[in-house]
């Protein structure tokens, strides 16, 4: 097994791409079975990024090419960069890479999307399975909070069973451009765990400006897409594993009326908006003269549901000035009781090291020699750590091992089917890890 990791920054894509092909495919004598393509999202067109990866297919030899744009990129052997690109490429006998597969139209039908994701599934032989897929990140359009107003309505309060269909469809023409990425992306992952999928990881692909983002299968380049393989072996093992930075839990609270279409329109039994304020301490004044002027503005904290026999699952609260509720990244699978425990959490960068650390330990536990890893790591946590984002890969090579190659891909929303389990999450990271069979379990010390 070959297999070749880097990360090239450069303003121009055609130097990045350069850098690429000499210092990544180079390594492996340009013979690859699959490669993972990160790059970021500044270069903006769709044709440079068609070129770039039509380039990268004929110098590795490959058409088993999965990716997109992310706001960071990152590779074991390589610092992190917000402009330009990190590849992975492997070789190996012992695993065999399935065609990758797309679907484009996935923020709309997503069921569609499972349906061709288990299609895939069902043609592999090999007893080990591990799925990667990607799917576009949100986007909101000039007038999306506008369009929300109406869930603030009296009939909104009232006839709730009612507008639970109505924000649906709210939400369903708003995931045209974005809105609705929780929804879409958590449907995918019920259906894949009920047909007994193990393991698959995956993450949105993002603009942090929220102007546009692509996915890449094969030489092709799409939008608002999703994207994916398989990896099957019957003598390497995948295994992976979540957390986030639980360390600094702030203040719990009530969230005591929510619409199914991801709105929360009270807290502690007050109105939304105003009771998100007051627990992280912000006055409703100060919240004016710093967003309202904005369009666009809204104020995103880390929140997390107590959900029973799970722990902590982590979503992203957003505040925006013309609304009284709050919009969230919660899952409806989980609005499941009449009142919901949930805590707000605070971010640090020591934090997001440690739990870096957390993930890559509890992915790779039950490999006995691991041979490589991916990770899809949260954007936010991209901005929380700044210069200091590098300590998170030094963490991850602690935790699986200085000579183990791995690639990090900080997106929008962190989604994978881990044990059979769904999970969709915010402000985390996922990990997976291939490698030998496990004949002897680590000891985990965290």
């Amino acid at each position: 097994m070959k297999i070749a990791t880097g990360t090239a920054s450069h303003r121009s894509i055609q130097q990045v791409t350069k850098h690429i092909i000499k210092d990544v495919i180079g390594d492996i004598n340009g013979n690859s079975d699959f490669l993972l393509v990160a790059f970021t999202p500044n270069y903006r067109s769709r044709q440079d990024y068609e070129e770039a990866l039509v380039k990268l297919g004929e110098e590795s030899g490959t058409k088993n090419i999965v990716g997109g744009t992310f706001p960071g990129v990152a590779t074991s052997n390589g610092y992190p960069t917000t402009q330009g690109c990190s590849v992975m490429a492997i070789q190996s006998d012992d695993i065999k890479f399935h065609t990758p597969f797309s679907y484009s139209n996935i923020r709309i039908n997503p069921k569609k999307g499972a349906k061709i994701i288990l299609d895939s599934y069902k043609k592999i032989n090999q007893k080990n399975r591990m799925g990667l897929f990607l799917t576009a990140g949100p986007f909101f359009e000039p007038d999306a909070f506008e369009q929300m107003k109406i869930l603030d309505t009296y009939f909104a309060h009232k006839f709730k069973g009612m507008f639970n269909v109505i924000g649906k469809l709210i939400n369903k023409n708003m995931g045209k451009n974005g809105f609705g990425t929780a929804n879409y992306a958590d449907e995918i992952l019920a259906i894949l765990s009920k047909k007994n999928v193990k393991n698959m990881i995956g993450g949105g692909t993002i603009d942090l400006d929220m102007k546009t983002s692509f996915q890449f299968e094969g030489t092709k380049v799409l939008k608002d897409a999703m994207v994916g393989t398989f990896f099957s072996s019957d003598k390497i093992d995948f295994d992976m594993d979540w957390t986030f930075d639980k360390s600094h839990k702030l203040k719990d609270f009530d969230v005591s009326e929510f619409l199914t279409s991801g709105y929360i329109q009270k807290i502690n039994n007050e109105p939304a908006g105003k009771a998100f304020l007051d627990l992280i301490g912000i006055s409703e004044d100060l919240y004016n003269e710093s967003f309202a002027r904005y369009a666009n503005a809204s104020l995103l904290y880390l929140s997390a549901l107590d959900v029973e026999n799970e722990g902590h699952v982590p979503y992203v609260s957003i505040f925006q000035s013309i609304l009284k509720g709050i919009v969230t990244t919660m899952p409806e699978r989980l609005l499941k009781n009449k009142k919901i425990k949930a805590d707000f959490f605070t971010q640090s960068g020591t934090g997001i090291q440690k739990s870096a650390f957390e993930c890559a330990m509890k992915a790779s536990q039950n490999i006995e020699k691991p041979r490589f890893g991916m990770f899809v790591n949260c954007s936010n946590r991209l901005l929380i750590a700044g210069d200091k984002i590098e300590k998170e890969n030094e963490a991850i090579r602690e935790a699986i091992g200085k000579d183990v190659p791995f690639i990090t891909m900080y997106s929008g929303g962190e989604f994978s089917v881990i044990n059979k389990k769904p999970v969709f999450s915010a402000v985390s990271v996922h990990g997976m890890i291939a490698g030998e069979n496990v004949t002897t379990i680590k000891n985990v010390v965290f």
